[in-house]
């Protein structure tokens, strides 16, 4: 069975890389995708992911623009992958997972209106590509997923980039329950400067998903979680290094938590393929209790072998856990996104 999925798995990364060259059209573009995940833990032997964030999957990206005689003024966006988790029963194993799912209407310039599937408006995620990588943010963690169904606004005021949403606070699934919502907005230094920075606030009744898929439906933990946070987020790029920083503090239904990252990017100058990384990432799920800390460090190494296909390695090592079990885990991912 393990030998037949890999056979899979190849026959489609050949198909997928076979249009690797494609020319891209001049307003819209079909992006074809492959993360093969696989791993081992020294606690539970072999693993395929890091975190629910991360499955085998297939997948595709459609990105269009429509215009007139004034520009741009409206903006498609759809990613869904075909994805297989290790982790469940057979019949549960295959799902479709939607992640970007948005149409943006610019009613005019540097103002953007936002309805679909789309990152909340909270800490890093929405200004930082994590979508096919090992190292994530803090948002799983602090919502349990990284997109949300909701009507948003995203522009500029002044000198800042601002953005807000108002969700449902079910993730990937088009549901809500028990009175579930989610409400967030971010304030931020604009984006392409060396130096960044953002303030986020984070308010919601938040459904808490035990998968990260679309089709079949995810299941939930019981009822839903109120959340409140105000997080702080930045990058710095000096030279061949980005250093990347979150904080995020708040409470779930009155218990206090709080979770910060710390993360170097460094691409080698006499060989730019190759990137360095290295990652804290710390988590509270209960300030007052210190049994309920998350802290792990991330050690990785990422090889562009073209252009689209990109080889990475990671060690994680656990310094605390809830289960007081810490773990280490090493990590090989073969990754393709292009046209």
């Amino acid at each position: 069975m393990v030998l037949k999925r890999k056979i899979i798995i190849i026959l489609v990364a050949l198909f997928v890389i076979r249009g690797a060259y494609a020319e891209e059209p001049r307003k819209s573009a079909f992006y074809k995708e492959l993360n093969y995940i696989g791993g081992y833990s020294y606690r539970d032997r072999w693993v395929a992911r890091k975190e629910k964030a991360q499955t085998n999957s297939v997948g595709f990206e459609y990105f269009r623009k429509f215009s007139n005689d004034y520009g741009d003024f409206l903006t498609l966006d759809l990613q869904a992958r075909l994805a297989y988790d290790y982790f469940d029963y057979y019949k549960d194993a295959w799902s479709v997972e939607i992640h970007n799912a948005y149409l943006e209407y610019k009613p005019w310039m540097g103002h953007n209106i936002r309805v679909g599937h789309f990152d909340p408006a909270y800490g890093m995620e929405p200004v930082v590509d994590t979508h096919g990588t090992l190292f994530q943010t803090l948002m799983v963690k602090d919502l349990g997923f990284k997109k949300d169904w909701a009507v948003g606004y995203r522009g500029s005021i002044g000198w800042f980039d601002c953005q807000v949403a108002g969700g449902l606070g079910s993730g990937m699934s088009i549901d809500r329950r028990d009175g579930s919502y989610l409400v967030t907005a971010r304030i931020g230094s604009p984006q392409g400067k060396d130096l960044q920075g953002g303030l986020s606030l984070l308010y919601g009744q938040v459904l808490v998903p035990k998968q990260m898929r679309t089709l079949p439906r995810a299941k939930y933990e019981n009822g839903t979680v109120r959340k409140k946070r105000i997080g702080l987020d930045g990058q710095y790029l000096l030279g061949p290094a980005l250093f990347k920083g979150e904080w995020s503090i708040g409470d779930n239904k009155g218990t206090p938590v709080m979770g910060f990252l710390m993360e170097i990017d460094y691409t080698v100058p006499f060989c730019q393929k190759l990137e360095l990384k290295v990652q804290n990432q710390f988590f509270a799920n209960d300030l007052e209790n210190g049994d309920t800390i998350d802290d792990n460090l991330g050690v990785g190494l990422s090889y562009k072998l073209t252009q689209n296909l990109s080889v990475r390695v990671a060690y994680f090592q656990d310094l605390h856990t809830e289960e007081r079990d810490n773990d280490s885990q090493v990590f090989l991912q073969i990754y393709f996104f292009g046209l």
